[in-house]
């Protein structure tokens, strides 16, 4: 991993006993990923199903103080949620249109270009992590 520049987040992400999302998964793997990131990694792509807002309120503080690295200006950070459901035959990574969102237009671009190589399904670009807060 220390080679990579572009890194991909793929845990599950449970749900306790009060049918809350268990985000320990997630976080682990991003101290895991904070300890690799170094300036100029060009992506950290989150593909775990979690709620709005996990990735730049939950993880990024994370992978920042792990890295020493400014988010935004060292590294970049993206969100595509996976979209497949594991055991299904007819719809797997390749055949499931992969939705990619966007820290800035550029990271989208390279992001959106690394999943149109695999997914033949193609690749939809949205327009932001978050959601617009009303």
């Amino acid at each position: 991993m220390g080679q990579a520049d572009f890194h991909i987040v793929a845990v599950p992400t449970p749900i306790d006993d009060a049918n809350q999302p268990d985000l320990t998964p997630m976080l682990r793997a991003s101290e895991t990923v904070g300890k690799a990131l170094k300036a100029g990694d060009i992506v950290v792509v989150y593909e775990s199903t979690v709620y709005p807002c996990v990735t730049e309120e939950e993880c990024v503080p994370i992978l920042e103080r792990v890295s020493g690295l400014i988010c935004g200006r060292d590294f970049k950070v993206e969100y595509s949620q996976e979209r497949i459901n594991p055991g299904d035959k007819e719809h797997f990574f390749t055949k499931t249109k992969k939705v990619v969102s966007r820290q800035d237009a550029e990271t989208l671009g390279i992001v959106a270009q690394v999943y149109a190589s695999v997914v033949t399904a193609g690749v939809h670009r949205a327009l932001r992590i978050r959601w617009l807060k009303q």
